[in-house]
C-alpha cells in the first residue's frame, strides 16, 4: 500500500520581489528541509503526481508565500499542501555576498515511498568555530545533553534537543544521507543547515538520550 509522499524539487525559473539581478551575480536557495504532504484522499494509477508552485522565499531562508500554480483537481489536497509548502527550509538567495528575499518557481515531482523514520536530537550552533569546538569535545567524551544545554542555540533546547521521530527523506541529501548512516547512539559531524551548524544524534525510538 501506498503510505507515504516523498518529494523532488526541480527549478523553472526564479525571479527576485525587489529588483531582476544578474543571474551570474545571484546564487538561488537550495532546499534544506520539507515538511510532509498531504497524502492523496482519490486513488491514483501511477507512483507520482507533479504540479507547480511558486514561493516567496525571505532573508532567513523562510517561505513567506506559497500560491499553487497548477491544481490536483481536489481543493482540499491544495490547501493542505499550500500549508505544508509554508513550512519548507531553504537557505537564502545570495546577490553581491548578500542574501536577499527572492520568488521562485518550481516544478514538484511527488513520489509515493516508504519513509525512513529516526528519532533525533541536536545541538545547533551559530558559526563553524562553534560547532568544531563542540564536534571535538564530543568525539573526547563529553555528554551531548550538558553540551546541548550549553551552546545550543535551537528552540530545541528547551527539551534538551529532542525533534522527534523524523522522516529523514525531507532533509537535504547531504544531511539525509549522513543520518542514513547513524547507529543509535551516534552523532554527525556539523552539518551546514541555512545560517546554522546542526550536530545530530540519533535515539532509539522511545526518544531516550
Amino acid at each position: 500500500m501506498k503510505k507515504i509522499i516523498f518529494v523532488f524539487l526541480f527549478l523553472i525559473t526564479s525571479g527576485c520581489s525587489v529588483f531582476q539581478p544578474e543571474e551570474s551575480t545571484l546564487i538561488q536557495p537550495t532546499l534544506l528541509k520539507q515538511s510532509e504532504l498531504p497524502p492523496f484522499r482519490v486513488p491514483t494509477y501511477t507512483n507520482y503526481f507533479e504540479f507547480f508552485c511558486e514561493m516567496q522565499i525571505n532573508k532567513h531562508g523562510d517561505v513567506d508565500q506559497v500560491k499553487l500554480l497548477t491544481s490536483s483537481g481536489d481543493a482540499i489536497w491544495d490547501s493542505l499542501a499550500t500549508l505544508s509548502l509554508l513550512d519548507w527550509k531553504y537557505t537564502p538567495a545570495i546577490y553581491d555576498g548578500n542574501p536577499i528575499k527572492l520568488t521562485i518557481r518550481r516544478k514538484i515531482k511527488v513520489v509515493f515511498a516508504e519513509p525512513k523514520i529516526l528519532s533525533l536530537a541536536e545541538i545547533q550552533l551559530d558559526n563553524v568555530e562553534d560547532a568544531e569546538s563542540v564536534y571535538q569535545a564530543l568525539l573526547n567524551g563529553d555528554d551531548f545533553t550538558s553540551l546541548v544545554l550549553t551552546y545550543s542555540t535551537s528552540e530545541s533546547r528547551a527539551k534538551n534537543g529532542l525533534i522527534g521521530s523524523i522522516n529523514i527523506k525531507h532533509f537535504s541529501e547531504e544531511i539525509s544521507v549522513a543520518l542514513n548512516q547513524l547507529k543509535e547512539g551516534e552523532f554527525t559531524r556539523p552539518l551546514s543547515y541555512g545560517e546554522h551548524y546542526i550536530i545530530f544524534k540519533r535515539l532509539k525510538l522511545n526518544n531516550q538520550l
